[in-house]
């Protein structure tokens, strides 16, 4: 398909369809042109939404053009910075142990369902500081939410509830969270910070939870099964691994170039059709 053209159209079934960019340097271009191809104009998802569903997506971050977008990110950028992040290390290994020890007694084990998909959900509980009991319920809505395409997740009728379950939660969390001392996680910087001038409502944080959880929800099990995969279909790879222990880090970028799928964005041109 790059060999053809590094933009292709794609027809959708009962669909408007997309366009395609399929190099890195056009697909930067796009990224640093939201005049002419906007993520709020027609949202960020290849499907077509009724215009109820696109005005709602339009006040999520994803859904931003700059300057709102970047009025929006700044105040919680500094906290997704690796060192930040970093400091969570012992608390995301004592998580990944948790679920590689609940599999371990499973006898068959579906490695995207039972073992990646979870991690980003039980991640992002620690980050926001949920309850621990709500983990499972909310990795519940973060697979139906992003398995839009996948019959094997939920009945098409389902899917779009859990968002707005996922949100209704949300604005319960942070009523309860306002009426308690500050915990110093996420949730605490999203709740004292100003977005755009003026500080997060409860509504605005059920939005920012829904992204937050979908997002890594997504992303994150794709690069981990992709990952797998990538190290099975490369032996020596897998055998090196093993072997050395400290080529682990490099793995995760190694696997992140090998890998196949991922989300999938879709900015739609407000100029040129």
């Amino acid at each position: 398909m790059r060999a053809a053209d590094s933009f292709i159209w794609q027809q959708v079934p009962e669909q408007a369809g997309y366009w395609a960019v399929l190099r890195h340097a056009d697909v930067v271009h796009v990224a640093r042109h939201p005049e002419v191809f906007s993520a709020s104009e027609g949202g960020v998802v290849i499907e077509d939404l009724e215009p109820a569903s696109l005005e709602a997506m339009r006040d999520m971050l994803l859904a931003m053009d700059p300057p709102r977008h970047t009025a929006y990110r700044k105040p919680v950028s500094p906290e997704f910075k690796a060192r930040v992040i970093g400091r969570m290390e012992d608390q995301i290994r004592t998580i990944t142990v948790g679920i590689l020890d609940r599999t371990s007694t499973a006898g068959e084990v579906e490695f995207v369902h039972d073992v990646c998909a979870h991690l980003p959900s039980e991640v992002v509980g620690q980050l926001l500081g949920l309850p621990r009991e709500d983990w499972p319920a909310i990795h519940a809505l973060a697979e139906r939410n992003s398995g839009g395409q996948d019959p094997d997740i939920a009945d098409p009728a389902e899917r779009g509830s859990s968002s707005t379950e996922m949100a209704v939660y949300a604005m319960g969390f942070a009523a309860r969270r306002r009426a308690m001392p500050p915990q110093r996680d996420l949730t605490d910087v999203l709740l004292s910070s100003h977005f755009d001038g003026r500080l997060m409502t409860d509504v605005d944080f059920g939005r920012f939870f829904v992204q937050l959880v979908t997002a890594g929800n997504d992303t994150t099990r794709t690069l981990l099964s992709s990952g797998l995969l990538a190290l099975l279909q490369h032996p020596d790879q897998m055998e090196h691994v093993r072997r050395r222990s400290d080529a682990i880090p490099a793995m995760g970028d190694w696997s992140f170039v090998c890998q196949d799928g991922g989300s999938a964005p879709s900015l739609g041109p407000t100029a040129g059709g």
